[in-house]
């Protein structure tokens, strides 16, 4: 310890005597502990999170080889076809498509961002809405499909947080759609706002090559 001691006193006295130097060490050093940290966090915001879904490590994205669609994605050609000979994952969901609805008959119309999905799609990533009901498997086909799961957000905000909309019909881009279910307040997918939900209705009759190489 009086060796420490003796030291520590020596070094002080230094730095005193050479103030000017001392200055600019201890700037140096500052700017490069702020610097640092600014990247630092920034690198933080844009790591990859685990994803909020049940059993997020076994969730996978199914891609596709082809000139003509996303990598990360397959066609909607393929995916009906795709799932009906799965042997490998538990289940098979898809994002069909993400686009813009119009809702109406409620105050000023806005154009609420959609997402079209298949009816299984909340049920795979193990999310339930808060109020209601997730999608059923019939609500997949063609002439059912007209029900919708709304964002907490967009619940809150243009329907007032009034649990009497379930169940009740909404008007978007000028069909009814019978609002199901509302969804936590912390649900996002992949970290875009999402105000309405849809099924997708694949018909079986349809021949899915014929609208072309249509990501999902």
């Amino acid at each position: 310890m009086p060796t420490l001691i003796t030291d520590i006193r020596s070094v002080a006295r230094t730095l005193v005597t050479n103030f000017g130097f001392t200055l600019v060490a201890v700037l140096a050093v500052g700017l490069g502990i702020g610097a640092k940290t600014a990247i630092f966090n920034a690198v933080h915001a844009n790591l990859p999170r685990n994803l909020a879904f049940r059993d997020a490590s076994s969730l996978a994205t199914v891609g596709a080889k082809s000139p003509f669609c996303d990598p990360n994605a397959i066609s909607l050609a393929n995916y009906p076809g795709t799932k009906g000979r799965n042997r490998v994952f538990g289940d098979l969901a898809a994002v069909v498509d993400i686009f813009p609805l119009r809702l109406t008959g409620s105050g000023q119309p806005e154009e609420l961002p959609a997402g079209a999905v298949s009816s299984n799609f909340f049920q795979m990533i193990g999310v339930q809405p808060v109020i209601g009901r997730a999608f059923l498997p019939a609500e997949g086909t063609r002439g059912r499909d007209h029900v919708v799961i709304l964002s907490h957000q967009v619940w809150r905000r243009r329907f007032g947080g009034n649990v009497g909309i379930l169940r009740q019909s909404i008007t978007l881009s000028g069909e009814l759609y019978q609002v199901i279910g509302i969804l936590p307040a912390d649900f996002s997918w992949n970290n875009r706002r999402m105000d309405v939900w849809v099924p997708y209705a694949f018909d079986p009759e349809r021949d899915y090559r014929s609208i072309g190489d249509r990501a999902i």
